[in-house]
């Protein structure tokens, strides 16, 4: 059987508007667009998922996703929590601001596999002020402060612009030492200066798009 190049979404109890939102989020670099596109029913549990507060059930190839938060014309709107399965065994989450479908402001992603991010938004994009935490063996929400991951886990802060560190930011690492400097789409680009966490020395460096200069 030839598989549909788009999502085959069934309404049960559900006004249709919120396949809008399915193409809004999918069109718009969605990190979720992979597990959205699996999506084969969906019905508003309780509440108004159309225009209110209400909660979405999601029926996926690998289980039961669930959006509970603000609608408007049957898109996630204001505050709202997205949870995904991502495979049989994995889940990701993004939980903060929606306009129109879009991720926009501030929120936190979890892709379910060890990464989390916490900051701005603009098009369902990481854009802006943000933070982006490597290698966690599990996330639980409200587990750990910001302030906390910051200290004990790999990560980066800073500026993003498109989904890329870009602008002004700091890298840090497990054992102590970090980078503060410029980057450029996701690359150390200009000038920075590298901190050796042991001698507590530190060291002025130049990047070109990635390349050590000197």
């Amino acid at each position: 059987m030839q598989k549909s190049s788009g999502p085959d979404i069934r309404v049960s109890h559900f006004f249709p508007v919120f396949a809008l939102s399915l193409l809004l989020l999918l069109s718009g670099g969605s990190l979720f667009g992979q597990s959205l596109k699996s999506v084969t029913e969906e019905i508003c549990q309780r509440g108004d998922c159309v225009n209110g507060e209400g909660t979405l059930e999601l029926t996926t190839e690998f289980g039961k996703g669930r959006y509970t938060g603000g609608f408007l014309d049957g898109e996630f709107e204001g505050y709202g929590r997205l949870e995904m399965p991502i495979s049989w065994t994995e889940k990701e989450v993004y939980v903060g601001n929606w306009e129109r479908g879009l991720r926009v402001g501030r929120g936190t992603h979890w892709n379910g596999k060890g990464n989390l991010y916490i900051g701005l938004w603009w098009n369902n994009k990481r854009h802006g002020m943000g933070s982006y935490f490597f290698n966690l063996s599990e996330w639980r929400e409200n587990q750990h402060s910001e302030l906390w991951l910051k200290e004990n886990t790999e990560n980066y802060t800073g500026e993003f612009v498109n989904d890329h560190y870009q602008g002004q930011g700091t890298y840090r690492w497990v054992n102590g030492h970090k980078y503060e400097g410029g980057f450029f789409a996701g690359d150390k680009h200009g000038f920075g200066t590298f901190y050796y966490a042991k001698t507590g020395t530190a060291r002025q460096q130049l990047w070109n798009y990635g390349d050590f200069v000197r």
